[in-house]
């Protein structure tokens, strides 16, 4: 089978989750033996390149600047960027020439937030079976993340439906959706995006993560011993930073720190100043292994519905703990199991709860060897692999039925 990848950022330009999973998906598949290529816009137009057993297509960009320099941009020049990407059909064909080129049976688009919906009929005319796999509410949300003014939003304000007003128009191209987690594949249909899609074809198929070794057993903490927390990710509101460190006021003043592993979009310093006083470390970036070898039990505190929560696995597979607030992806992985670790998102005082009872209780931080083998089935690369190629598969026949 041939399979185009369509995603927003690719590898070296690359900022999350989304792009790790396309990145991995397009290897997968291309072991498999079908023959892959992936396209993205770039800071500028290369040759084709190959990689993995796949080919890569670097568009360039057609917007004002390239995403990469978002920060460095006006505010003015921001809001522009954000119409320009919508509307701009230069970027459409380039993509067309690629389609055109690589003629491929089944288009796969992912993250569209620095891409215009306006693809998705460029596809559907070509007869090509589309599907769209959901990381972020991009299509629902200005910013992506249904999280304003420090709250969650439902995408109904003014600003979000005008913005996906050519996104809601141009979604019914779509003939199959998969998404990480359950709940962004609900929000989207009641939302009133993709109901056209059977509900077979909405399918929830969790990111591909690399089994790590089989985590050493853990001696057991006695409660006077000192439990260290952890937190990994982008250091940022959103994330549920700013909580986190609100939560530890909470805290007795001993036994227990805390290691903030990750990059603060706008530095770090803020952070420092808030946590001034606690035991709290900034190490900025730290490999996983690393990172979850030195703490006992991991926070995941975000405000905005984390579509899948990548942390929270990698953290159950090597045998560490989790502590996450009751939302979306966070809680579809935790509160299976284990329902008592998670706390209501944006409650400082439940987080700190949850915190001071694992250190008073180390039975808290015993993890059931049933969650590790229900997070690695659902994570493992090669079930990933398969259920994207039985999604590509029934849209082909369902293809070729009908011509």
């Amino acid at each position: 089978m041939r399979i185009l990848q369509i995603t927003s950022l690719f590898s070296p330009d690359r900022v999350g989750g989304a792009e790790i999973f396309v990145e991995d998906l397009a290897r997968g598949l291309a072991q498999r033996g079908h023959t892959v290529a992936v396209a993205a816009i770039s800071r500028k137009q290369l040759p084709v390149e190959l990689r993995n057993g796949f080919s890569i297509h670097r568009l360039g960009h057609t917007t004002p600047f390239f995403i990469g320099d978002w920060e460095r941009q006006p505010v003015w020049k921001q809001k522009y960027y954000k119409i320009a990407v919508q509307l701009d059909p230069r970027l459409v064909r380039r993509l067309a020439r690629v389609i055109d080129d690589f003629r491929p049976d089944v288009v796969n688009t992912h993250s569209l937030s620095e891409l215009t919906p306006l693809i998705w009929p460029m596809i559907r005319r070509r007869g090509l079976p589309l599907v769209h796999s959901l990381h972020d509410f991009t299509s629902m949300c200005t910013n992506g993340s249904l999280f304003h003014d420090g709250h969650i939003c439902d995408g109904s304000s003014k600003k979000c439906r005008i913005f996906s007003s050519l996104h809601r128009r141009c979604q019914c191209a779509v003939d199959a959706v998969a998404g990480v987690g359950q709940d962004i594949v609900e929000r989207h249909v009641q939302a009133g995006f993709f109901s056209h899609v059977p509900a077979k074809r909405r399918a929830v198929i969790w990111n591909a993560i690399a089994t790590p070794a089989s985590p050493a057993p853990r001696l057991p903490r006695a409660p006077a011993e000192q439990l260290v927390f952890g937190y990994l990710g982008r250091i940022e509101t959103p994330k549920g930073a700013d909580l986190l460190i609100e939560a530890l006021r909470f805290l007795p003043p001993q036994g227990w720190r805390l290691v903030m592993a990750g990059r603060a979009p706008g530095g770090v310093e803020t952070y420092r100043q808030q946590a001034d006083g606690l035991p709290v470390e900034f190490p900025g970036y730290v490999e996983a292994d690393r990172f979850f070898a030195d703490i006992d039990c991991l926070i995941v505190p975000p405000l905005w519905p984390e579509a899948f929560g990548r942390t929270v696995a990698e953290a159950i597979l090597r045998g560490i703990p989790v502590i996450g607030a009751n939302i979306a992806g966070v809680a579809e992985q935790i509160g299976h199991d284990r329902p008592e670790r998670l706390f209501t998102p944006g409650n400082p005082a439940e987080l700190a709860a949850r915190m001071l009872e694992a250190m008073r209780n180390p039975a808290i931080l015993e993890e059931p060897p049933q969650t590790r083998e229900r997070i690695l089935k659902g994570v493992a690369p090669e079930r990933v692999i398969s259920a994207y190629e039985t999604l590509y598969a029934d849209l082909g026949h369902e293809s070729v039925a009908k011509s």
